[in-house]
């Protein structure tokens, strides 16, 4: 799993701008630079030159650059159509493939012998599309998919369609990228921002980010020119490969702050109706340890719980409600969800990993 930014060339900003924006990335762990060939908009003139000078430092910051590309592209680049070798000795990491290519050359490009990876649109495939595809035998070990962005209000995907998309690419075991916008930074000329769902396009950068990735998403990508620090930061900081849920603390106890920032919680295998149990709990409990009755009040979705010595053999197990639940002397609300993260508990599962960051620190 990565994360990456978009560099857009004979844009709104120098190559100066572009080349430190990288490095910043790079410093807070992003890995992947996505950049587009086939922009109406931009300059051309500045941005064959640019883009060899990105791809020269993109790979001292030993970063993957993916170039989005239509069939006029090539010539942009000064290519022969299909030139993946001249693609390879630009430096081009990924190829993603757009609008103008038949499945025919799709299939072949994903058996090139250069090392590029053939990216293709998630947002607009199909099952037809797919069977198509599948009948000139594309190489799927070399495939990935990549969703769009939309720069026009509005336009933007609904999660039921992501869903859809996601699950026709899934047979295929075809890795998963999609964007996230800037609320700081939005590229023009529109400048409305460039998710690739619609809900996320007023939504902060890290929450979009972890509801990506809680739906199975490989990698996230801010669609937008250059992202903010702050944005960088929040984001670089988003755990790939489990929910971290930004809580607020209510306990000061030091054995119930043990528990709760333990390295990870794990849901049982038998979810309950009720609650998140973490199966992990319990056993940051010494044998010294007690948990004496705190706040004990009426529990809403959301809060954090952790039983108290009245529970007995249950006393320090967490606990995160999922429906809002009556007071119990024997549970002590140790913190809550932030209101705009409460959707994520609907993607803990069956055994699925989670953890928590404390908002204040």
């Amino acid at each position: 799993m990565s994360k990456g930014i978009s560099v857009f060339l004979g844009m709104d900003y120098s190559l100066e701008d572009n080349i430190m924006y990288m490095e910043k990335s790079k410093n807070q762990g992003f890995n992947m630079i996505f950049t587009s060939l086939h922009i109406p908009e931009a300059d051309y003139s500045k941005v064959i030159g640019e883009f060899k000078y990105v791809i020269k430092r993109a790979k001292e910051l030993d970063m993957t650059v993916i170039a989005d590309i239509s069939p006029s592209g090539f010539k942009f680049l000064k290519l022969k159509e299909k030139d993946l070798k001249g693609i390879r000795d630009l430096g081009v990491d990924v190829l993603r493939i757009d609008f103008g290519f038949p499945c025919e050359d799709i299939a072949e490009f994903t058996h090139n012998k250069y090392g590029i990876k053939i990216e293709i649109n998630a947002s607009t495939v199909t099952e037809r599309f797919l069977k198509e595809l599948e009948s000139f035998k594309p190489n799927y070990l070399n495939m990935q998919a990549c969703h769009n962005y939309y720069p026009r209000l509005n336009t933007g995907i609904s999660v039921e369609t992501f869903k859809r998309k996601n699950e026709l690419l899934n047979k295929y075991k075809i890795e998963l990228s999609a964007f996230i916008p800037s609320l700081v930074n939005k590229r023009g000329p529109i400048y409305e921002g460039l998710p690739t769902l619609e809900i996320h396009r007023l939504t902060s950068p890290r929450i979009a980010a972890k509801h990506l990735y809680a739906m199975g998403i490989n990698n996230v990508l801010f669609g937008d020119s250059i992202a903010s620090d702050e944005e960088l930061i929040s984001v670089g900081s988003v755990n790939e490969k489990l929910i971290e849920f930004d809580i607020e603390v209510l306990s000061n106890c030091d054995v119930e702050k043990k528990i709760i920032f333990r390295d990870f919680h794990s849901n049982r295998s038998d979810a309950s109706a009720d609650v998140i149990r973490s199966v992990e709990s319990r056993l940051e409990l010494g044998l010294k340890d007690k948990i004496n009755e705190f706040n004990n009040i009426p529990r809403k979705i959301g809060y954090v719980t952790i039983d108290n010595f009245n529970y007995l053999r249950y006393s320090g197990e967490l606990q995160i409600c999922k429906k809002n639940l009556p007071r119990d002397t024997r549970v002590n609300v140790v913190g809550k969800i932030k209101d705009e993260e409460l959707f994520l508990i609907n993607f803990i599962e069956d055994e699925s990993k989670f953890k928590f960051k404390d908002v204040e620190q």
